[in-house]
């Protein structure tokens, strides 16, 4: 496996549709070839997009994804507040998903572009940017001004030119392709499946993100052949995570995942494993619910953080939104400091990747839905709900079915689990993340006197709130809402 390793890690810039995701998804058939895996190439219509050249007065940069051809004359300033019509010049922060929202704010003071440069010396970032408050799975456009990176020693040099008039040259290749998701089978004692994924597309080195996942993802395979499944153990390495839907969605991430759940018979699968920058402990576990997360982590041979719902950044999401089981292993904001970097290089990384993979391997052969920790998930979602939804709760508790658990608490994490910003998009320092019944987290916190933030529904750009004037009939509203969907639950599965 260390030269499949060594190969992978040879290309870099691994972009959906591009000629180095060709030679990684060739490497990856090739190798599970050799262990007597078939496997299949599921093409995946993407927007491209490749650097070509940057260059900045002299001074090299990066651009970020997705701007197309650039050619800006403009004073430089390094005043964000006042930067309308001029070139920005701004450090980045210890916070890699700053670049967003510091792109945004220039674009809406209206600058002609922005140029970053690293707060860090020797080092590149790529950042995807949109110029949009915004994370929907709408249609979007591309950022409406140049944006690049550039080393940190370099950016002091040109900060000397604040004041003076520059020339940003940025050109890029921007076009529709295919990217492909390679899809494997291991065969069971039963039908039923278990889907392992990581996501084989990554910026600049990108070992943490993701060519571990991908590298984990084959030792799982030849563990397999090796071992007496239970359960067929379905593999599959996306495109398209980082970046590549064609529509441009502000929610740009996972989309070769969303585009694999879509085309996909997914009715066989009883729980879905998924690998992003799991590369070290404790790695972080997330999950659809209680019920696979506990489950999941009796089986680890590491240390590890159970950090509760599935996590936003990932492909798990797809899976998870659903009501997939789902449990996503990653480490994203442990390598905030070479996240999405060229210095996110090789090191040696086979004994996490060996204790992931017997880790997986483990959980799947002894899989069985009456092992699934119901209990703690319907504890989780009384304390959720709280007093308002208590009729439901009563009913879940009624239930002895360990099937029809199963089938409430799949629904349950389909209508009611979302990724949610608490605060607002213009806020530095915010990440994503993942609530149960977000409308009953709003109500009861209203009925406690507490004023929370804005819970900002990223997926359907609405915000929660309450206004100034009161609160009965935000409340009221919610209520009204949350019910919906419970009795809709309800009715659904004939409890």
């Amino acid at each position: 496996m260390a030269k499949l390793l060594s190969e992978l890690a040879s290309v870099k810039d691994v972009i959906a549709g591009s000629e180095e995701e060709l030679f990684v998804v060739n490497k990856l058939r090739s190798y599970l070839e050799e262990m007597g895996i078939h496997s299949n190439l599921n093409p995946v219509d993407v927007l491209s997009w490749r650097d070509l050249e940057c260059e900045i007065s002299g001074f090299h940069c990066i651009c970020l994804p997705p701007i197309r051809s650039y050619e800006v004359h403009g004073l430089l300033t390094n005043d964000l507040s006042n930067c309308g019509g001029k070139v920005l010049i701004t450090s980045t922060t210890n916070f890699p998903d700053n670049v967003w929202v510091l792109y945004n704010l220039a674009v809406e003071t209206g600058a002609e572009a922005v140029v970053f440069y690293d707060e860090y010396p020797g080092r590149y970032r790529r950042i995807v940017v949109t110029g949009v408050w915004s994370y929907s799975l709408g249609r979007g456009d591309y950022p409406p001004i140049p944006a690049v990176h550039m080393r940190y020693e370099d950016g002091i040099k040109l900060m000397k030119l604040v004041g003076s008039y520059v020339d940003l040259r940025c050109r890029t290749e921007v076009r529709l392709g295919t990217g492909y998701n390679v899809e494997a089978f291991i065969g069971g004692r039963r039908e039923s499946e278990v889907l392992v994924s990581a996501h084989h597309d990554r910026w600049l080195t990108g070992f943490r993100d993701n060519l571990i996942g991908t590298y984990t993802l084959m030792k799982i395979a030849e563990r397999a052949t090796r071992s007496n499944l239970k359960h067929t153990l379905r593999l599959v390495s996306f495109t398209a995570e980082e970046f590549g839907n064609p529509t441009l969605s502000p929610w740009y991430w996972s989309y070769g995942s969303r585009e694999y759940a879509r085309k996909s018979d997914l009715s066989n699968v009883e729980f879905v494993v998924n690998l992003d920058t799991a590369c070290k402990e404790p790695v972080r576990i997330n999950a659809t619910g209680p019920e696979i997360g506990k489950y999941f982590v009796k089986y680890s041979p590491i240390n590890y953080v159970y950090e509760g719902f599935d996590h936003a950044y990932t492909d798990g999401l797809t899976f998870s939104s659903m009501g997939i089981p789902t449990v996503t292993l990653q480490n994203l904001r442990d390598i905030d400091e070479v996240y999405h970097t060229d210095l996110d290089t090789w090191y040696d990384a086979e004994l996490i990747t060996d204790s992931l993979a017997d880790w997986i391997i483990n959980s799947i052969n002894d899989f069985e839905l009456e092992k699934l920790e119901f209990q703690e998930y319907r504890r989780v979602l009384e304390n959720s709900l709280g007093e308002e939804f208590k009729w439901f709760i009563d009913k879940v508790k009624g239930v002895v079915s360990v099937d029809k658990l199963s089938r409430i608490f799949r629904e349950v994490s389909k209508e009611l689990v979302k990724p949610v910003l608490i605060g607002s998009y213009k806020d530095l320092n915010k990440d994503l993340t993942t609530l149960l019944a977000p409308h009953a987290f709003v109500i009861n916190n209203l009925r406690k006197g507490i004023r929370t933030e804005d819970v900002v529904l990223v997926l359907d750009n609405e915000v929660l709130r309450c206004p100034a004037g009161g609160c009965d009939e935000v409340i009221e509203k919610y209520t009204n809402y949350v019910n919906s969907i419970l009795h809709r639950i309800i009715s659904h599965l004939g409890c």
